[in-house]
Order: C-alpha cells, then structure tokens, then sequence
C-alpha cells in the first residue's frame, strides 16, 4: 500500500487554514515591520483587496492596473533584440519586482478572503495564479516566459473597478447567445465540414493527376476549407479551366455560408435583448435608486452599501 502512504504524505503537505494564516502573518509581519508599517488586519485587507467600491479598495485596484500595464509592456518591450541589448537587467529587475508583488498579492487575497478554495477556483483567482506561474516556470523553461502575457487578462478588472458592471451584463448576453445557438452552429459546421470533403475529393478528381499542389484528397478537403472560408492564402490554386470555375463557384458560395452563422447568432441575440429589456423593466418599475448623501447620485443599486461615484458610504433609510 505504498501509494496509500505516497497520497497521505502528499495530503499532510496540504497546509491548513490556521498554519496558513499563521504563515503569512510572520511573513508579512516581518516585511511590514522592516518597512515601518503596521500589518492591516484581516478585515481591513479585505476591505482593500476585494471592495473596490471603497476608496481604499478603489485606490488599490487602480495602481494594480497600472502594474500590470506595466508588467506586460515589459514584456512586449523585452522581446524586441534592439532593447533586450541594452536593457535587458533593468527589464529583469522590474520584472522580478512586479512578480514578488503580484505573488505577494495573491497570497494576501487566499489569506483575507472568507472562502479560500472558492477564490482559487474563481475565473480571477485562475487567472491570477496564471498570470504568475510562467515566470517561476520559466526559471526552468526560458520559452514558457512569453506566456505571462496571460497577466494582460487581469485588465478585466477594471470593468468591476471603475462600475462599469453593464459591460460585464453586455457580455454576459453574448454568453448566453453563443450557448443557445450552440446546436445550430454545430450542425452548421458539419455541414460545412461534409461540403468540404466532398469539394476537396472532387478537386482532387479533377486535377490530382496534373496539379502537384493537388496530389492527395486531404489536400484537396485543405484547399477546400480554404476556399469556402474565403481565406484564400494561395499556397494551392487550381490549374485546369474546370477546376478555376469549381474555385469560382466555391468562393461565391464562401460568401452566402458566412450569412448563415450570423443570422442565427443575431436571431438569438435580439431575442435575448427582448427579453433582458423586459426583465429591466419590471425591475426599475419595482425597485427604489438610492441617494448619495455627498456627491446626490441617484443611480445606486437599491442594495448598494457605497456610492458608484464617489465611495460615500449610503444612507440604508435613503
């Protein structure tokens, strides 16, 4: 039963809620204490990392911005050989700075979050850890540091940071859209992958034994694909005057096919439209905006604690 042991030795590595807690409080307590400051608590970083409708929250995520703006054009700037000549400690040093941080923030949010585990797995949280695995892979693996260029993904912050919370509604419909149109574009796609075999075999009956370009049906079915999609890269063209009028028709039909997934992702999307403007409608009819004391908003949440605007904590009375 030693994998049994192998598993149990692996589990007992797993560290718990309190030796993780207690991990990163003598850690940063250290760091903090080094710098002069006081290490927040866990509510306050709570506060700071996870609400950016507070000003300090606000605050935070803006400057993480402007790092990971920072990061992925240090990336994109290292790859050119003309700077990475001259330049390439300092870009280093900037890069294994901005990695610490952003490897101390995730810490800081699996430390100060409620649910941990549901962090983790969360869309930011994935994107997180991804955003800071390659360079450590990297270490290992030099080609692996291209891919921190995932770390652009957190950029989607900033549709929760400066409340612009219809963007991620806006996207959600599309979503939604794609996911019911799925079966249709599915059978359509099919489709489209039968007529190019078909194209391609008879491509390849026509001008296999004179078009070396030709001389096999999957590079018939390629060149079909091609043609049909009206990507046209030229590597494989017909040279007989039946196979140019085939090309021909096919590139026309290219153009009609292309009309296909549109319409019904359109269709879908309209009905969607209809529906969400319904549901919005029996909710504002339903529902009161709360007031901002300070800078008088009246475009709140009915639920909301903070302002939009300003950060102003409401009135729960308004």
């Amino acid at each position: 039963m030693k994998w049994l042991r192998f598993i149990r030795l692996l589990l007992d590595l797993i560290p718990t809620r309190n030796s993780y807690d207690t991990f990163i409080e003598r850690l940063f307590g250290y760091i903090f204490r080094k710098l002069k400051l006081t290490f927040p608590s866990k509510s306050e970083l709570h506060t700071i990392i996870f609400r950016s409708d507070t000003p300090a929250g606000k605050q935070f995520d803006i400057y993480l911005l402007y790092a990971i703006g920072i990061s992925v054009l240090i990336l994109i700037l290292n790859s050119i050989p003309s700077l990475n000549k001259y330049l390439s400690i300092p870009f280093m040093i900037l890069e294994w700075g901005l990695t610490l941080a952003f490897t101390a923030e995730y810490l800081l949010r699996i430390y100060c979050t409620n649910r941990p585990f549901h962090y983790i797995t969360s869309f930011y949280g994935i994107v997180d850890i991804l955003s800071i695995f390659p360079f450590y892979l990297g270490i290992l693996f030099p080609s692996m540091q291209s891919v921190m260029v995932i770390r652009i993904l957190r950029v989607l912050r900033i549709f929760r940071i400066l409340n612009l919370g219809s963007f991620m509604q806006e996207a959600t419909v599309i979503l939604q859209t794609l996911h019911k149109s799925l079966r249709k574009i599915v059978i359509f796609m099919l489709f489209v992958f039968i007529t190019s075999i078909i194209l391609g075999a008879f491509m390849y009956s026509i001008e296999g034994d004179i078009n070396r370009n030709l001389s096999s049906i999957p590079k018939g079915i390629y060149w079909a694909i091609v043609t049909l999609t009206t990507v046209g890269y030229g590597d494989i063209t017909p040279v007989t005057n039946f196979g140019q009028i085939i090309a021909g028709t096919i590139m026309i039909l290219g153009y009609s096919i292309i009309a296909v997934p549109t319409g019904i992702i359109s269709a879908d999307f309209i009905a969607s439209e209809k529906k969400k403007n319904k549901n919005n409608e029996d909710e504002n009819s339903s529902s009161t905006p709360r007031i901002c004391p300070k800078c008088h908003l009246d475009k709140n949440d009915d639920d909301a604690i903070f302002c939009k605007r300003c950060g102003s904590r409401l009135d729960p009375n308004s």
